[in-house]
């Protein structure tokens, strides 16, 4: 059974899946959903042209679900694709002392 949960920006009640609902909790969220969410933005950055090493630049030691928390509700594909814009926009706007 889904779970019920409020809207952000209105009063709306929204039914998301256990799973997504666990995207709340951030660092309470199982370590498999965490690890889902997580390698789909890897991956989609990579495939999207950041490098590796840009990627460790922009994470800093943190994780990436950490670093781009994982808005409720939001699919595994919705969050790698907003995860990745603000990676990019992260990237450009690192200025190395």
């Amino acid at each position: 059974m889904g779970l019920m949960v409020m809207g952000y920006h209105d009063a709306r009640i929204e039914a998301v899946s256990s799973a997504s609902a666990w995207a709340f909790a951030g660092a309470l969220a199982p370590k498999h959903v965490r690890r889902t969410y997580g390698r789909a933005a890897v991956a989609a950055a990579i495939e999207n042209g950041l490098m590796p090493e840009e990627l460790s630049e922009v994470l800093a030691g943190r994780r990436v679900v950490e670093a781009f928390p994982v808005d409720g509700g939001e699919s595994v594909s919705d969050y790698a694709h907003r995860a990745v814009a603000e990676m990019m926009v992260a990237y450009l706007s690192y200025a190395p002392a």
